[in-house]
């Protein structure tokens, strides 16, 4: 599959079991998961699966290829706005079903880097994809065609990640499919 073709799916950990988040990567047939959030762990065990070694273990166990991309994550003070925003609308950060518009504009400006006048210094998805690759040991014999984008939030638009599958979308084609798993 070529890029233009590929599948940009992205899935959160909230309000999943872990039956139902393993169970969709396998049915939509994901063949990397690139996790970008800040920290690769969760507090209690309700989530444990979520938990960076049995995350791993358990896509190494269905045969999919894991990546860690920190660079991709929400920095501290990007996260504060939200907050911020979270605060002022007095929202709970698990019923949010939207980013601040300052959240947005911080994440697109320092991570995604729109807008930056250098080629060298803006954010290049076919670049980002292929360090993906290479950190999972993804076989270089094999084509990509669907891969998922890792974060907490279980609603995409309340989360960094549907900002990078946009992102992709738009300078790679295909689609993106925001998997909603319960």
């Amino acid at each position: 599959m070529t890029a233009d073709t590929q599948s940009i799916f992205t899935i959160g950990v909230y309000g999943s079991t872990e039956e139902s988040f393993f169970g969709a990567l396998v049915e939509n047939e994901i063949d990397l998961f690139i996790d970008i959030r800040a920290r690769r762990g969760l507090r209690g065990s309700q989530y444990k699966y979520a938990n960076s070694s049995y995350l791993q273990a358990k896509l190494d166990e269905l045969g999919i290829c894991y990546a860690y991309l920190k660079e991709l994550a929400p920095t501290k003070e990007i996260r504060a706005l939200q907050w911020q925003a979270d605060k002022e609308e007095q929202t709970r950060k698990r019923d949010r079903t939207g980013l601040s518009a300052a959240y947005v504009k911080e994440y697109k400006k320092q991570i995604l880097k729109y807008g930056k006048r250098k080629a060298e210094l803006k954010l290049e998805p076919y670049t980002v994809l292929e360090r993906a690759k290479q950190l999972a040991l993804y076989p270089t014999d094999k084509p990509l065609q669907r891969y998922v984008l890792f974060c907490v939030e279980q609603h995409a638009d309340a989360c960094h990640r549907s900002l990078v599958a946009a992102r992709f979308k738009d300078k790679m084609g295909g689609s993106v499919k925001h998997l909603n798993v319960v």
